[in-house]
């Protein structure tokens, strides 16, 4: 375990010079600076607004930590020559994977941290209050983007930088829409269409903004089970990267 934990910190050091991650976090500060400055208009709900596409913010802000994080780590390993060494004697593919994927999740746990905080200092400052389901709503939108962290490594292994971002913002996207309208993508095979959505993850379960707009209470245990099946998700792909990872020839 001391080999990965050490990989880690190697890869949260190489990341946090990369001037990507550093742009996505003000871009995503941003955005919800300008949410909060939206003119209300004299309407009462001005706290539920802001509330609501901040949140959209942070999950938008999730999806594009994690393709910046993760897309170009092992393409670039691989370009400058660096991997082989690395998995030749030190680590073992298994511990390069876990390494650089546990450096990547806790960059992104930072900055959903501080996209959190800076929500809470918004919704303040506009004079509103701040809902106590706000940090555990934002522990999911950090479960999905870890699990979205996971997708993009296990693309990594076996396509290009550009055409992973579009391949993961398709499952995003996809993983969002109902039973209904997943088969009315194709709707000739109506059985199989409801086979897949079975089969690919329910990104909804983490989307939680309308009921804490709405000042509904969420029970804890919904939190623990969205939680726990998103990190279930989440072992999943990087098991399925991992296989991906060993067949690859790098030579």
């Amino acid at each position: 375990m001391k080999p990965v934990i050490t990989f880690a910190l190697m890869t949260l050091r190489n990341l946090l010079r990369r001037r990507t991650i550093w742009g996505i976090s003000i871009v995503i500060l941003i955005a919800l600076f300008g949410i909060g400055q939206i003119p209300s208009y004299g309407i009462s709900n001005e706290g539920r607004f802001i509330l609501d596409f901040g949140l959209f913010g942070l999950e938008i802000g999730a999806l594009l930590l994690a393709i910046g994080l993760a897309s170009n780590i092992y393409p670039r390993d691989r370009e400058k020559k660096t991997l082989m060494p690395v998995i030749a004697v030190p680590l073992s593919r298994g511990q390069y994977l876990m390494g650089r994927f546990l450096g990547a999740a806790i960059v992104e746990a930072a900055a959903m941290l501080v996209g959190c905080v800076g929500l809470m200092i918004i919704l303040v400052m506009n004079g509103h209050n701040v809902p106590v389901d706000m940090l555990p709503a934002t522990g999911l939108l950090l479960v999905e983007g870890w699990f979205l962290l996971a997708v993009v490594f296990f693309f990594s292994f076996w396509t290009s930088p550009p055409l992973n971002a579009p391949l993961t913002v398709l499952l995003f996207i996809v993983s969002q829409m109902s039973v209904a309208g997943f088969i009315k993508l194709f709707p000739q095979a109506p059985g199989l269409m409801r086979t897949l959505r079975l089969i690919l993850p329910h990104m909804d379960v983490f989307h939680i903004k309308d009921p804490i707009a709405h000042g509904i209470d969420i029970p804890g245990m919904y939190f623990f089970l969205a939680m726990l099946y998103g990190l279930a998700y989440m072992a999943f792909m990087l098991s399925l990267a991992l296989v991906v990872f060993r067949n690859r020839d790098l030579k």
